[in-house]
């Protein structure tokens, strides 16, 4: 009879069976996560201790790796049952399945690739080499994302001179008599001859997995092993275009050299391989940056899950500011007050994408680090708020002019510049323009070699801070750029900067965190790359859920403040991890130093002014949210995090001028029609709410659907408040959302259902209270949830703990009193209420939730109301003073 565990492993289904062993579906039933057990054949009894030791070593090896497109190896377990791997349970299709269909298009193919040479590179730089990469070993997962599987195959590789190398000792698997190891027809004609293997084996096999997904065949085929291994030896080696005509000629080139029988001719690297693709993908997807004015554009691919990761890959662009704490790049976006302000205010300074970098990778890597360097030692400067690099990405096309440019970012000094190349030799040009000025007040030219690159930063940065009339500026850039990193790990740290900016894109995240492992590689000091790490790591945790990305974003912030514990940035990503923690007051604490070493750093004191407004300092957020507007007045983030205070606070003709306000300034920000529509919702506005929130959702914020969904229930439209409840629920799966469409199934009678969501829901959310317990939103969730079930002693201790945390926010004194009324107690109820509309809650809202409707039969509600419109009016009164 079979075990059903190994270990704390509890066996749920089996999912198949490959060369090497069975793989089950089981639960770690420590973390509650799925996962993919492989159990190897031949493992079992004491006879096989070298086969064993083995086999260890090698998923010893695997478990070094860590990369989005790897399949993570959780775990080895060596039991009287044999060796069992635990590896990451990938939910999806493999590759060969796909090509049952046919090939794929051209545009997956590419960038397929990209995320496969990608994490082959990650591999090789461990040591980790596949040996036998295919289709059926790439899962692809619904959204589009490559994994690759099965390093059970892999060696660890013996370093030789720089390369990674096989001895022939080593060679174990399936086996022709001359220790070949892998699947025909993917192994390398060196494999076959019997040479020794390094990582051009594995750019081999992609270039044979790249040519069949184009294609939908073979490269070589053959009946028997003989003569197909004759075939891969002999045979010419065919092009993808000889097969599909559709096959862009670089493609083809691309694929063809990567199969090339001699490995000298290959491409050197999976890197080198993964250049050339990403190379490629830039070259046929480049479009003119988009006006703001422009209606918003919809590409036509924008349905299909790969073509949405080819977006991602290239179009870095500014944030859309789809939540507050989503941090802008905290150490080249600090504001720094300027003791030579211009009459129109202190200096906010952007640095454009270097023009002219575009001839090769190289030269492209290169303009990132100078522009980065300009950014970064600029904004170390007194008297310059400096905008960050990953808002200026979008522009790196320059189909734009410069002076429209700093207008749409807010800025009022343009540094721009180029780069030439020719051989080693190098000329970096940078100029200094006052937007809405054609004087270019400094210009400078700095030729030299490439090994002199440092220098010639480091006197462009010196050039422009002088240029900027502050003298004492030079000795600030002078000691910031002794130390700065180099341009290659400054392209990797504001890459991943920029793709961390946009988490609503599909593999975003996952890139993002490659990127700034990528530069921990190349510099494990970099602290500013172990605190971005920190931050994607943190997000990664927000989408899934799972303990492992919270843990080890803890692991990498702690790192940073070790490395750098001064740095501006590495501490806001202690404040990230804070507040997600529920930790506000420490978060608050942590800005107030950021902001007292760094008095200019306008996305501090906005963060600092939300956080502060969320706790009940309505009047101390509100300020510090406007000295961020005064820094830099024509970013929209700020008068977004200013529109939300007011929203809060039930001041929604103020918060209507502040959200317009975002969309004068950015007219394709979902979020700011969003939250027009939550203020028009909330004036009883209906018929403005519902075309400011489809023009949210035609922009891509899901979020309306529920403030849709709200409205459609209010006005008897079930089955289309039904309908956009769902359509939340699909788009955000692991939100306790579930409560909304539960409200919707009690106001019509179907308690049985209604009930089933609230469970729903409250499972989610105490899932969620395990990684955060003390976030209010979840805790109040959970409260009214409970409350709703008639769970009241666990709804009364969830809302206490709600208001331990933050006594004086207006949302959570009106949980309270919703809480308090669903189990019948009124006074108390009314009490709690009373809080609230002290603490800016609106009355009309609170006349219109439908959670409150117990107490308004009580006389003390409506006396509740006149009170606090008096207020009100007296208030109106004064302002009008």
């Amino acid at each position: 009879m079979a075990p059903s565990a190994v270990g704390p492993y509890r066996f749920l289904e089996r999912l198949g069976a490959g060369a090497n062993g069975d793989v089950c579906l089981a639960e770690d039933t420590r973390l509650r996560r799925r996962v993919a057990l492989k159990k190897l054949q031949g493992t079992a009894g004491a006879d096989t201790a070298q086969l064993r030791r083995r086999l260890l070593r090698e998923a010893r090896a695997a478990a070094r790796l860590n990369h989005p497109h790897l399949a993570a190896v959780y775990d080895v377990l060596e039991t009287d049952e044999g060796v069992h791997i635990v590896m990451e349970y990938v939910r999806g299709g493999t590759l060969a399945a796909r090509l049952r269909q046919g090939p794929l298009p051209f545009l997956d193919v590419l960038v397929l690739g990209i995320q496969i040479a990608e994490a082959l590179a990650h591999a090789h730089s461990l040591g980790v080499i596949h040996r036998d990469l295919k289709p059926a070993n790439i899962m692809v997962t619904p959204a589009g994302e490559a994994k690759i599987l099965d390093f059970g195959l892999a060696r660890l590789g013996e370093v030789d001179e720089g390369s990674l190398v096989l001895s022939s000792s080593d060679w174990t698997g399936v086996d022709d008599g001359r220790h070949t190891l892998g699947t025909p027809p993917y192994i390398p004609p060196e494999h076959l001859r019997g040479e020794p293997i390094d990582t051009r084996g594995d750019v081999y096999s992609l270039g044979v997995t790249l040519f069949e997904l184009l294609t939908g065949r073979r490269p070589f085929q053959a009946e028997g092993r003989a003569a197909l291994n004759d075939a891969i030896l002999s045979a010419p080696t065919p092009r993808p275009r000889a097969l599909n005509p559709d096959v862009p000629p670089e493609m083809d080139e691309i694929v063809h050299r990567a199969m090339a029988r001699d490995p000298m001719q290959r491409h050197a690297s999976a890197a080198d391989l993964a250049t050339d693709l990403r190379r490629l993908l830039a070259a046929i997807t480049e479009t003119p940056t988009r006006s703001h004015a422009a209606a918003p554009a919809r590409p036509a691919v924008r349905h299909r899950p790969l073509a949405r990761a080819a977006a991602g890959l290239l179009i870095l662009v500014a944030a859309a500011g789809l939540y507050w704490e989503i941090r802008h790049m905290p150490a080249v976006e600090s504001g720094l007050a300027s003791p030579a302000a211009s009459p129109q205010g202190p200096y906010v300074v952007v640095v454009l994408p270097l023009s002219g970098a575009g001839a090769d990778a190289e030269s492209e890597s290169l303009a990132f680090g100078v522009a980065d360097t300009l950014i970064t030692t600029l904004s170390k400067v007194p008297g310059i708020t400096v905008i960050s690099r990953a808002s200026t990405l979008k522009y790196r096309d320059r189909k734009q002019d410069s002076d429209r440019i700093g207008r749409e970012l807010g800025a009022t000094m343009i540094v721009d510049g180029g780069l030439q190349r020719v051989g080693d030799r190098l000329r970096i040009t940078v100029s200094v323009v006052p937007v809405g000025s054609k004087i270019v007040r400094w210009q400078g030219s700095y030729d030299g070699t490439f090994t002199e690159v440092f220098a010639l930063q480091k006197a462009a940065a010196e050039a422009v801070a002088g240029a900027m009339s502050n003298p004492a500026a030079e000795a600030r850039v002078r000691e910031a750029t002794e130390s700065a990193p180099h341009a290659e790990i400054l392209a990797d740290y504001s890459q991943a900067r920029a793709f961390l900016e946009r988490p609503d894109v599909k593999g975003n995240v996952d890139r993002s965190i490659g990127l700034f492992q990528s530069a921990i590689a190349k510099d494990p000091r970099f602290a500013r790359a172990h605190a971005g790490l920190g931050e994607a790591l943190w997000r990664k945790f927000q989408d899934t859920r799972e303990d492992q990305w919270a843990t080890r974003a803890r692991d990498e912030i702690d790192e940073a403040l070790r490395l750098d514990p001064q740095d501006a940035s590495v501490r806001y990503a202690l404040v990230v991890l804070y507040r997600g923690r529920g930790r506000v007051s420490e978060a608050i604490e942590e800005l107030r130093r950021i902001v007292a070493v760094q008095p200019r750093d306008d996305d501090a004191h906005r963060l600092l002014g939300q956080l502060l407004a969320e706790t009940g300092h309505e009047a101390e957020g509100v300020d510090e949210l406007r000295k961020a507007i005064d820094l830099r007045p024509n970013y929209w983030g700020h008068h977004y995090g200013l529109g939300q205070a007011h929203y809060a606070a039930g001041r929604y003709p103020e918060a209507m001028a502040a959200f317009r306000r975002v969309t004068e300034l950015q007219p394709d920000n979902a979020w700011g029609y969003l939250m027009l529509g939550a203020v028009s919702h909330a004036l009883d506005k209906t018929a403005e709410a519902i075309t400011y929130y489809q023009k949210a959702l035609a922009l891509g914020n899901g979020v309306a659907y529920s403030n849709l969904g709200a409205i459609y229930a209010r006005q008897g439209k079930v089955g289309e408040a039904e309908r956009c409840y769902k359509e939340a629920i699909k788009l955000a799966p692991t939100a306790p959302k579930f409560h909304n469409l539960g409200d919707l199934y009690a106001s019509l009678g179907r308690r049985n259902e209604a009930d089933e969501q609230y469970r729903r829901a409250a499972a989610l959310a105490n899932e969620q209270l395990l990684s955060r317990p003390r976030d209010i939103g979840v805790l109040t969730t959970l409260a009214m949830v409970e409350a709703k079930l008639s769970r009241f002693g666990a709804a009364d201790g969830h809302i206490k703990q709600a208001i331990a945390v933050a006594p004086e926010n207006a949302d959570v004194r009106v949980s309270e009193a919703i809480v308090r009324s669903l189990s019948g107690r009124i006074e108390e109820a009314l009490a709690a209420l009373a809080k609230a509309l002290d603490r800016g809650y609106s009355s009309a809202r609170a006349r219109d939730d439908p959670d409150l409707a117990p107490l308004r039969a009580d006389p003390r509600f409506a006396q509740l109301m006149r009170g606090r419109m008096a207020r009100g009016e007296e208030a109106s009164d004064a302002n009008r003073k």
